[in-house]
């Protein structure tokens, strides 16, 4: 996304058109129904790149075939493979192809459409704990005093989502006419506060800096002398009954709780068996050999690894350690 990848400059309006015609008559008779470019405001000038979200369940051959084929049958002889974004180069052009599956196929063309939209619509969302993204809506779990986090999801639909925020999903659904009217669109929201975007007291993001809608965001607030704000809880958490209430379908009490009870497990793992238990009995590992020693050990275990340091007392474990240390040096040496 953006169109820099190769450093190939923006495109008139008219000229992506036309390469967009063409591409979209290739997909239409190559992978009907199994392809989405996302939308655009109307007078956009000029564009950087063009995106393409394929359907992997729909693909007539796996994807490194797939894309070369791709790439042979439409003349394409510069590109960068990646996972699942294959690069390309197309009569000058950057065009970027998406693998994305079923799953993810109309949610990641929701949320990349409409340039830098997502990531407007994302800052608020933030503030409620919750995460926007090509997935959807989802609930950002965190463990207690630790850096362990889940995304459960919340939601698929977007009229519910954008719901939510006070947004309108038929405004969405017919289309924004200039970049301005997406913004009004955005700040019509009750919840948003032009906080986050206050130059004075944040740096913009690295993606902020080089994108151009998001550039034209920040002029637009200051030509508007946009003032809106809204005072959030102080903890994030406390919207999680408004959040349950809104979206019932998301079972979202009942996955949190399954998330409380594996943290609970988790823990009475860690009392017995963590990194500076193990460095008190063999002091010599440190850093990375440490980490890969814990990690053998538990592969030792087999598959119910969790299972049996679960149910171990901290003696037995210790004792298996010691074991395990005799092996491991003799394999060493």
């Amino acid at each position: 996304m953006g169109g820099n990848l190769f450093k190939l400059g923006r495109l008139p309006k008219a000229d992506y058109l036309r390469l967009e015609n063409k591409v979209v008559a290739y997909l239409d008779e190559k992978l009907p129904n199994a392809y989405r470019i996302p939308r655009y405001y109307t007078n956009k000038a000029d564009f950087g790149d063009m995106d393409i979200i394929l359907c992997a369940e729909e693909l007539p051959k796996a994807w490194p075939l797939f894309r070369l084929e791709i790439a042979k049958e439409l003349g394409i002889t510069q590109y960068q493979m990646s996972g699942q974004l294959f690069s390309t180069v197309l009569e000058g052009f950057q065009v970027d192809f998406f693998l994305r599956a079923r799953t993810h196929f109309e949610t990641s063309y929701h949320y990349l459409s409409f340039n830098d939209i997502g990531n407007l619509i994302g800052k608020i969302f933030k503030r409620f704990n919750l995460k926007y993204g090509e997935v959807g809506l989802e609930y950002v779990f965190r463990r207690v005093g630790g850096s362990y986090k889940k995304d459960i999801l919340v939601s698929k639909d977007f009229q519910q989502i954008y719901a939510f925020l006070g947004l309108d999903y038929e405004k969405w659904a017919k289309g924004f006419e200039s970049r301005e009217e997406m913004f009004d669109w955005v700040m019509a929201s009750p919840y948003f506060s032009v906080t986050p975007y206050d130059k004075k007291e944040a740096k913009l993001q690295k993606r902020e800096r080089t994108r151009k809608t998001m550039q034209r965001f920040y002029e637009y607030l200051e030509e508007k002398n946009i003032q809106k704000t809204y005072k959030y809880a102080e903890h994030k958490e406390d919207y999680l009954p408004l959040i349950v209430t809104y979206f019932p379908k998301s079972n979202l009490i009942e996955q949190i709780k399954e998330e409380r009870a594996k943290e609970a497990r988790a823990n009475v793992i860690k009392a017995k068996y963590n990194g500076r238990i193990v460095m008190s009995l063999f002091p010599e590992l440190k850093a990375k050999q440490l980490g890969h020693f814990m990690q053998l050990f538990s592969e030792s275990l087999g598959e119910d690894a969790e299972q049996w340091l679960y149910e171990w007392p901290k003696e037995e474990i210790i004792r298996r350690l010691k074991q395990y240390f005799r092996l491991y040096n003799e394999d060493i040496l």
